[in-house]
């Protein structure tokens, strides 16, 4: 029966095909797997850039609100001393949504650059600010504070 186990013949043994579904179910697998990593990976991503966008937002939304904060205006902002409070929370707002986006994408070359030219307009502010010489902000913004007073 040698003729019978090779050449086309040998299509028509059914452990040949029990082992072939074997190592083709692993295959399947394999992809599916990687498939599942690399989307949730995607979702990973997409999801930090959400957090991210929506902390910039409502920074934004603060900014529509009190658009002589986000200008930033020393003497003006000064002149009234309920105002001058009023900016000090607008600023712990500002860097706590700073904070929030440094979180999730801190290596990111266009938000490091959003963030410091928003830092910049209120460097007055900062190199005074209590909780900027406490060191209260995690490490990405502290040092981006850190480049803007100096």
């Amino acid at each position: 029966m040698t003729c019978f186990n090779t050449g086309w013949a040998a299509l028509l043994d059914v452990s040949l095909w029990v082992s072939w579904a074997n190592i083709c179910t692993f295959i399947v697998a394999v992809v599916a797997a990687g498939f599942a990593y690399f989307q949730w990976i995607s979702s990973k991503e997409e999801t930090r850039r959400a957090t991210a966008y929506s902390a910039y937002s409502k920074f934004l939304e603060l900014c529509q609100e009190h658009p002589d904060f986000a200008y930033a205006n020393e003497e003006s902002i000064k002149a009234n001393q309920k105002e001058y409070i009023k900016y000090r929370w607008f600023v712990a707002q500002m860097l706590f949504a700073f904070e929030q986006i440094l979180d999730v994408l801190p290596n990111d070359k266009n938000w490091n650059t959003t963030i410091t030219n928003q830092l910049q307009k209120h460097g007055w502010h900062l190199k005074n600010s209590g909780s900027v010489k406490r060191e209260e902000w995690n490490r990405p913004l502290k040092k981006l504070i850190e480049d803007v007073i100096k």
